[in-house]
């Protein structure tokens, strides 16, 4: 009769197996020492059952992408497009509306200077020099 291969994983598990079977509700410390002994046997090659065997590798899942990079990716694809020139000179109101706006507002004689203020300052920064972009 022919020896049959068996790794150790597949020895802890029969041992534990067999102590269920007997009714016993073993833990693998329980078992360890046991298989222990049957082990070195077994690598030795003297044991009546079995030889060693080689541990099966198994395929791992490949990763299809990290997190980082898939919301990176739904976050380009969502994001709202570039406005063009033309869309940024109808996106900014002349500074006449806006100071209609503001005067339209209950707002103390501060509050108006400081949101005046920070009109001007915003429609500086547009890069179009006096807020309104030429056509």
């Amino acid at each position: 009769m022919s020896k049959s291969p068996i790794t150790w994983l597949e020895l802890i598990k029969m041992k534990l197996k067999e102590e269920k079977a007997k009714g016993n509700s073993p833990s693998i410390r329980d078992v360890v020492p046991e298989a222990k002994k049957e082990w070195v046997q077994i690598k030795e090659g003297k044991h009546p059952k079995y030889i060693q065997g080689k541990a099966k590798t198994y395929a791992r899942k490949k990763n299809k992408g990290d997190k980082k990079s898939r919301k990176i990716s739904t976050m380009k694809n969502t994001s709202t497009p570039t406005p063009t020139p033309a869309s940024v000179s109808s996106m900014q109101p002349d500074m006449s509306s806006m100071e209609e706006l503001i005067n339209e507002l209950k707002l103390c004689a501060k509050c108006k200077k400081n949101a005046m203020k920070l009109m001007k300052n915003k429609s500086k920064a547009g890069g179009c020099g006096g807020g309104i972009c030429p056509p």
